[in-house]
C-alpha cells in the first residue's frame, strides 16, 4: 500500500522528529531529504516536497501521527481552476477556505496539484474535501462560457470574474480576509471584480498552499465529471486538453453540428 502526501520542505525537521519518536530508523540516501524505515513501513521525503509512505503497516495511523505535529498557515482562501485550456467541457473555478477546524483533515488527505494525482485517487480526495463543506465553485458549461466570453472578449477577464465570485462567496461565509490565487496572468483583473475586503496574493504554482491545492483537486474533479456527462450527450468521448485528439474530435463534431449545438460541448473561441 502506498500513500503520497505533499508538504513544504521546511516541515522536514518536524516530520523526522515524529518518525524518530515512533522508532523509525534513518536510512542513508543522498538523493532525498530523508528516508526512514520502520516495522512494515518505509517513509521517503523528496526534494519536491512529496512524502511517500509505503508498506503493509498502519499507514492511516502513521499519517495521523505525522500531521498532529505540524502547524500550517490557516484562515485564508485558496482558488484555482480547471478547464481553461481545454477545448471541450466547462471552465471550473473553485475556492477553498482553510480554517483551523479542517486544516489537519486537509493535510491528511495529501492534497497537492491535481495534475500530479492519478484519476482514481483524485476522485477519492475530492469527495473527502467536498464533504468538509469549505468550498465554493463556479462552473461555466460551454454554452454559458461562450456567452460570457462573447461579452468580455478576454479569457483572463472571464477567469478573474469567476475567481472573484468564489472569493466573495467564501468571504461572506467564513469572514477570511486573505485569498491566495494560483496566478493565471501577470496583472489580472481580480482587483476590478473582487468586492470582499481581502488581501489578494497571486502566485505562480500556488498549489504549495494547501487551500489552493484543495481548490485545484475539487475543480479538476468537477471538470472531469462534467466532461463525462457532456460526452454521453454528444455520443462521443470528448477528450480533455487541446491536443491532437481534441482537435480531431472538434473537426468531426464541426462537420456534423451547427455552431449553436457545437457550443454546448466546446469553447468556441479556440483557433482550431
Amino acid at each position: 500500500m502506498n500513500r503520497v502526501l505533499k508538504f513544504p520542505i521546511h516541515f522536514a525537521d518536524r516530520l523526522e522528529e515524529t518518525l524518530q519518536r515512533l522508532g523509525f530508523e534513518r536510512e542513508e540516501n543522498p538523493n532525498v531529504v530523508f528516508s526512514y524505515r520502520g516495522k512494515d513501513l518505509k517513509v521517503v521525503f523528496y526534494p519536491t516536497g512529496t512524502l511517500l509512505l509505503q508498506g503493509k503497516g498502519d499507514i492511516d495511523r502513521l499519517v495521523e501521527e505525522l500531521v498532529s505535529n505540524l502547524e500550517v498557515e490557516t484562515d485564508y482562501i485558496g482558488t484555482d481552476e480547471a478547464g481553461k485550456g481545454d477545448l471541450f467541457g466547462p471552465l471550473v473555478v473553485c475556492g477553498f477556505a482553510l480554517t483551523k477546524r479542517v486544516a489537519k483533515e486537509v493535510l491528511k488527505l495529501g492534497v497537492r496539484d491535481s495534475k500530479g494525482i492519478p484519476s482514481e485517487s483524485l476522485e477519492e480526495i475530492a469527495k473527502a474535501l467536498i464533504e468538509l463543506k469549505h468550498h465554493r465553485c463556479v462552473m461555466m458549461l460551454p454554452e454559458t462560457y461562450n456567452r460570457v466570453y462573447k461579452l468580455l472578449q478576454n479569457l483572463n477577464k472571464v477567469l478573474s470574474l469567476a475567481h472573484a465570485n468564489v472569493i466573495d462567496a467564501l468571504f461572506l461565509e467564513f469572514a477570511l480576509t486573505k485569498a491566495v490565487v494560483d496566478r493565471f496572468m501577470k496583472g489580472s483583473y481580480l482587483d476590478c471584480y473582487v468586492n470582499a475586503p481581502v488581501e489578494l496574493v497571486e502566485e505562480i504554482k500556488a498549489e504549495r498552499y494547501p487551500a489552493v491545492a484543495a481548490a485545484s483537486v475539487i475543480a479538476r474533479y468537477y471538470y472531469n465529471e462534467a466532461l463525462k456527462k457532456l460526452s454521453r450527450v454528444a455520443g462521443v468521448n470528448l477528450p480533455a486538453g487541446s491536443g491532437e485528439e481534441a482537435k480531431r474530435v472538434m473537426e468531426t463534431l464541426r462537420a456534423k453540428l451547427d455552431r449553436q449545438t457545437l457550443g454546448k460541448f466546446a469553447k468556441l473561441h479556440f483557433k482550431v
